[in-house]
């Protein structure tokens, strides 16, 4: 499927430089396309290597062909995703479009990524068999999403970074401090279905024997291949040309390979307007805010289902939400006494990050539950 769309080219029906029907949700950015007339929301993943869809109600009303059947892996430990190779007459994004391209068609029933298919609030990823045309301009602060066919043309704000391309896959070079002896300079890929700040693998510092003074705290993620668990840490400074954040938090990934999961997030690249030029190699941050960290200081990992309530998927060990009866699986209806449906999954990283007493209130037995998160030494303040 890698190489399956690298003769298929986009035709514009307007200029060169289109805002797309976009929106931030949960860090993520997504943006609304028309498949055969149907109007579908897609994440826009650079980490992705091509154009998936998955079964939704919206998806199903397209009755698409099933080809050749395909397993598809990403984050997670729990085994592949289950899929197949289908056709689309097009894909259009407002402006641009592609005809007759070659998709994944996952079931959502068939993939770990889901708990529950009313997961599904997106309908499918836009990849890099896509992305690769263009320039994206991404500002989450304006919640817009821009595509253009030329080269960007950067205020004195942008930091540029030389991006390059491997296996559809692009990075940047950056520096990360493990501690106040230990600075690594590693490519980074720069991933947009991410939500976190920054992975890497354990395999790098426990290879090198690298001392990380922070205090770890476990938690879960969830991809294609499921849930893998893991621990976060929050590390001196990560630096990306002439910009340096301090204290950022990293996502350690079990790997047996030191050099996989080296990920720059869209926590990160949502401070910034971050502007990704493939024709030109070259990747661009523009400060626009103080660099702020969201700490997870209730232990409760939610998501949204398409009802507008939040689905528990994980349940952090130690941390102030494994000391009440919260269930995965449980349905989470009100939050400080807020209907769940009014509260963006953005929101709620927010809320989840800020000390002090919050009341969540699921649909089993109609319980409510209140939780008081404090901070976490040596992990969201100053060791």
């Amino acid at each position: 499927m890698m190489q399956i769309n690298d003769d298929v080219e986009p035709v514009y029906t307007a200029q060169s430089k289109i805002t797309l029907d976009a929106e931030y949700a949960g860090e993520k950015p997504y943006v609304y396309a028309t498949v055969n007339g149907e109007k579908l929301l897609f994440l826009l993943d650079t980490g992705a290597r091509f154009l998936i869809l998955m079964d939704t109600p919206k998806v199903q009303q397209l009755n698409l062909p099933r080809g050749f059947d395909l397993a598809l892996t990403g984050w997670g430990e729990e085994g592949n995703s289950q899929a197949y190779q289908t056709d689309i007459e097009r894909i259009d994004l407002g402006g641009v479009y592609f005809d007759n391209m070659k998709a994944a068609m996952i079931p959502v029933s068939q993939t770990h990524y889901y708990l529950r298919e009313d997961e599904a609030i997106y309908d499918g990823v836009i990849g890099h068999d896509m992305m690769r045309h263009f320039t994206w301009e991404f500002d989450a602060n304006a919640n817009t999403i821009v595509l253009s066919q030329n080269a960007y043309q950067p205020s004195e704000k942008a930091t540029r970074l030389d991006m390059s391309s491997f296996l559809n896959k692009i990075s940047v070079d950056g520096e990360l401090a493990f501690n106040d002896t230990v600075r690594v300079n590693e490519p980074f890929i720069i991933d947009t279905g991410s939500r976190h700040y920054v992975k890497l693998s354990t395999a790098y510092v426990e290879s090198n024997d690298i001392s990380i003074t922070s205090r770890r705290v476990r938690a879960a993620d969830f991809g294609l291949s499921g849930k893998v668990e893991h621990d976060r840490v929050t590390l001196p400074q990560l630096a990306l040309g002439n910009i340096k954040i301090d204290n950022v938090k990293v996502n350690l990934i079990p790997s047996d390979d030191e050099d996989d999961w080296w990920v720059l997030g869209n926590a990160l690249m949502n401070q910034f307007k971050t502007v990704i030029d493939y024709n030109n190699n070259a990747f661009y941050l523009e400060p626009q805010k103080p660099f702020v960290t969201d700490y997870n200081l209730l232990g409760l990992e939610l998501r949204k289902i398409r009802s507008g309530d939040f689905v528990v998927r994980y349940v952090f060990p130690n941390l102030p939400a494994s000391e009440t009866d919260l269930l995965v699986g449980d349905i989470v209806t009100h939050i400080d006494e807020k209907a769940a449906a009014s509260i963006s999954l953005s929101d709620y990283n927010d809320l989840a990050s800020m000390s002090g007493a919050h009341q969540v209130c699921i649909s089993r037995d109609s319980a409510c539950f209140t939780i008081q998160a404090t901070s976490i030494a040596g992990y969201s303040t100053e060791h």
